[in-house]
């Protein structure tokens, strides 16, 4: 993961990213709130650890403008002794969860841990991809020589790009291809998908085939490619200059508001361990949930039961006992049955 650490203490900060390197993530560090502002407008992060208390801005003022500007960022408060109910306060406004200074290696791992299974679930239950995973994945595809870029004649092929096939009035294949010539575009797709291993297409300005062939035809494109491509573990990135066909596929693959609110909140495994507890054993009492050691304290408990209970997969009942509502099951029948799903291969840009 790519990771912001802010704290004044440059001891502690010079510490984490020391070790968070040593685990293999990409590390940036912060010295106070106002340098963690100004990375935040201008890099992506996949999580951020936040020290509450910090010169210039605090983490909850960091918080909330991450919330604006990267809500795609998981965030963990950092806090000192006697910070609890801010750190509370924090997650209520959006963070994920926060660990207590001094802070213990394995619980800073397990808690980063938790991050990195929450976003893979995100991803997983139709959550849009974050323009930095996006970048990434390019990157990635652009370094293994896999990249394959279609582009229509209003878009550039991102950088990297192993070949890139291009679509035009007039076709002068075998890499420039008129809209009435998908067949030939898509052998040439198809000959280098097959050929590589996690292959990455990446298409834009799709406007020209879609005038030709219609909005049904290019989503049921759009669904061929995907699928090659999961096939062998790649992706297919959508740029959303074909904004009509983007937020088509969006439409289709994405589920209705409410659920997806639901489905969001079961992204976090803390909360997704509780609802399958209460789910098995019935209307269950706090303290029979406390045994279960979900967490490592009983205030992080209470938060996540009471972010279950708002966002209306948990209620309170006889003897203030927790048990699943009817919509809560429905979201959770949902997340088992994406369980032994691969991440979608679809990913759909704003660039």
């Amino acid at each position: 993961m790519k990771i912001l650490v802010a704290d004044d203490d440059a001891v502690l900060r010079n510490e984490l990213v020391v070790l968070l390197r040593e685990d293999g993530h990409e590390v940036v560090g912060a010295s106070d709130g106002g340098e963690a502002l100004r990375l935040v407008e201008r890099e992506s992060f996949d999580a951020a650890l936040l020290d509450l208390r910090m010169p210039k801005a605090s983490g909850l003022a960091v918080l909330h403008r991450l919330r604006v500007a990267r809500p795609e960022t998981a965030v963990v408060v950092i806090t000192g002794q006697g910070t609890i109910d801010a750190a509370v306060e924090a997650m209520k406004a959006g963070a994920v969860d926060f660990v207590e200074k001094p802070y213990e290696v394995d619980t800073l791992r397990r808690t980063l841990q938790t991050v990195q299974e929450e976003l893979r679930a995100r991803t997983l239950l139709g959550a849009p991809a974050a323009e930095g995973a996006i970048a990434r994945v390019l990157s990635d595809a652009a370094t293994r020589k896999v990249l394959l870029a279609v582009v229509g004649p209003r878009a550039q092929p991102p950088t990297g790009a192993t070949l890139v096939l291009r679509i035009d009035e007039e076709g002068r294949p075998p890499n420039v291809f008129a809209a009435n010539q998908l067949f030939q575009l898509n052998g040439a797709i198809e000959a280098h998908v097959g050929r590589v291993d996690r292959p990455v297409v990446y298409a834009a300005d799709l406007s020209l085939l879609q005038a030709v062939h219609g909005l049904g035809d290019m989503k049921a494109w759009v669904r061929h490619m995907n699928g090659r491509c999961g096939a062998k573990g790649g992706a297919l990135v959508l740029a959303s200059m074909d904004r009509e066909l983007a937020e088509q596929v969006q439409k289709d693959s994405v589920p209705s508001e409410g659920l997806q609110a639901m489905l969001e909140s079961l992204a976090n495994p803390i909360r997704r361990a509780v609802v399958a507890y209460v789910v098995a054993s019935g209307p269950v009492a706090y303290s029979g949930i406390l045994k279960k050691n979900f967490v490592d304290s009983s205030s992080k408990l209470s938060f996540h039961l009471q972010k279950l209970l708002s966002d209306g997969l948990l209620a309170k009942g006889d003897g203030g006992r927790y048990a699943v509502t009817e919509a809560g099951q429905r979201a959770w029948q949902v997340v088992r049955a994406l369980s032994d799903r691969k991440p979608p291969s679809l990913l759909i840009s704003k660039s």
